[in-house]
């Protein structure tokens, strides 16, 4: 079974629960993209562009999303310090407690006793959100689409700190630029707007949507899709349609609707 992963912005923690093998590998222009299997756990991200898994032989993988700072706030570790695939967790930290926690996930019996295991490992290193991210994160609406002014800009003003200052928060406690960031938040409202199972509406409106959404033409939506998914604009709008190829983690940076 192979499914697409689209970009959130987020780090995701992967466990491997078995019994088959669990693999993953960037969508890339390149002719030969690699392979990263999953074994035992894995951090990827953040997913900046689509991703696909491919699950064989009844492997079941157990995803953990990170929301905004939610890894620095574990880790204490800046986010860009991970690599560009799948990242040891043990290795960020120097001993082998995520390899011990994978060995009891793999016997939970059902989401609820997973969920109680990873609370209760989690909890003793969470730390709470210090000035610096409290500030950055309270700003983070102002992100929202709708606005032509440079989205730096806008933060450093009402932060009152440099751009400089605000890029470094960006880069440390999230792993993105803040142009990246709206850039995103504005091709997710696109996605959200096409039809889906379920929704009415075979064609999607290009149109209506470069309007709606402030793209400058066809060539410059395109373009966006072709950066976050690797693929033209019809074919994906043919995949969400047919529902079931694509995974979208929960929830999502600022969220589809802001």
């Amino acid at each position: 079974m192979v499914r697409t992963l689209l970009p959130a912005f987020q780090v995701v923690l992967l466990f491997d629960l078995g019994p088959g093998r669990a693999e993953v590998w960037p969508i890339t222009s390149a002719a030969l993209a690699p392979v990263y299997p999953l074994v035992g756990s894995g951090l990827l991200g953040p997913v900046k562009t689509a991703w696909q898994y491919r699950l064989a032989g009844g492997a079941r993988v157990l995803a953990v999303t990170f929301t905004l700072a939610g890894f620095y706030r574990l880790f204490q570790i800046p986010v860009v310090a991970l690599g560009p695939g799948l990242t040891d967790p043990d290795a960020l930290v120097g001993h082998r407690c995520f390899t011990e926690l994978w060995e009891q996930l793999r016997f939970c019996s059902g989401p609820a006793q997973l969920g109680s295991m990873l609370t209760a490992f989690c909890l003793p290193y969470l730390r709470a959100a210090d000035a610096s991210q409290a500030e950055l994160l309270a700003h983070l609406p102002l992100l929202a689409p709708g606005s032509h002014l440079n989205p730096l800009k806008v933060l450093a003003a009402a932060s009152h700190r440099s751009e400089r200052a605000v890029q470094l928060r960006f880069q440390k406690y999230l792993g993105f630029s803040a142009k990246e960031a709206a850039r995103f938040l504005r091709f997710r409202l696109v996605l959200a707007d096409l039809p889906h199972p379920g929704r009415h509406g075979a064609t999607p409106d290009w149109g209506a949507l470069l309007e709606h959404y402030g793209y400058y033409d066809q060539s410059h939506l395109v373009h966006d899709f072709r950066h976050f998914l690797q693929q033209p604009p019809s074919k994906v709008a043919g995949q969400l349609r047919l529902g079931g190829a694509i995974c979208v983690t929960q929830p999502e940076l600022l969220g589809p609707h802001s």
